[in-house]
């Protein structure tokens, strides 16, 4: 496996994990993280040996979200859509497992998974209005999964709600102690991953035809420019 400076990548087969490694920043994602995610998805999803692949986060967060300290003009790249295509489109499952602030970018991340376990001490926020940007992975598929209704009071008034209250609205698989978490994921993973895997491959593609569309890529297309823009100003 290679090595990467803002991730860490593992293997326990069939089950290989990537843990967002910034514990000391709650693990706030910048674009090198993004880039790392998306290579090191690609690699997994290029290994025979790997059935399943978890996501989560070192320390006590799965990520506070977009690291705004992260130099401005690298924003256009960072919100690309380039490492959440690959993470939506890769045809092996994925399981997010959550813990601690789980917000704006990275609730995002969680979202795009296939299935989100979550500690019992989970904090789940789309928090793109508040801090002045877009929950841009989020506009399609969080109201295929918790309705549309929902979708938009989560997304319009930044709310933050806990693991319970996510997993009450359809958008938590499983609520588990903090210590259990990834043995959870681990246990669901190897679940999936005694099928076989082109039966798995299919249903994944099928379930995805309706989770992302070019209505959604041309309101980014018009919106982030307006925002950076704004974001611009308020340096």
């Amino acid at each position: 496996m290679k090595t990467y400076n803002t991730i860490i990548v593992e293997k326990q087969d069939p089950v290989g994990i990537i843990t967002m490694n910034r514990p000391d920043k709650l693990n706030a994602m910048n674009l090198e993280m993004k880039n790392e995610l998306s290579d090191a998805l690609s690699e997994m999803e290029a290994d025979d040996d790997i059935r399943a692949v978890i996501l989560t986060g070192a320390g006590k967060a799965f990520s506070s979200g977009h690291d705004n300290k992260d130099p401005l003009e690298n924003m256009p790249e960072f919100a690309n859509l380039k490492e959440e295509e690959v993470l939506l489109n890769l045809d092996k499952p994925t399981i997010a497992a959550v813990h601690g602030y789980t917000l704006g970018d990275a609730m995002q991340q969680a979202l795009l998974c296939d299935i989100i376990i979550a500690s019992e001490n989970t904090v789940l926020g789309f928090i793109g209005p508040k801090v002045r940007a877009l929950c841009y992975g989020a506009f399609t598929v969080l109201p295929t999964i918790v309705g549309r209704h929902k979708a938009a009071e989560l997304l319009l008034t930044c709310d933050q709600i806990n693991a319970e209250e996510g997993y009450r609205i359809g958008l938590v698989n499983k609520v588990v102690p903090h210590d259990e978490l990834i043995s959870a994921a681990v246990e669901m993973a190897k679940k999936i991953a005694q099928w076989p895997a082109v039966s798995i491959k299919y249903t994944k593609r099928a379930l995805r035809t309706t989770l992302a569309n070019e209505t959604h890529k041309q309101a980014l297309n018009e919106g982030w420019p307006l925002v950076l823009g704004a974001m611009d100003d308020q340096k």
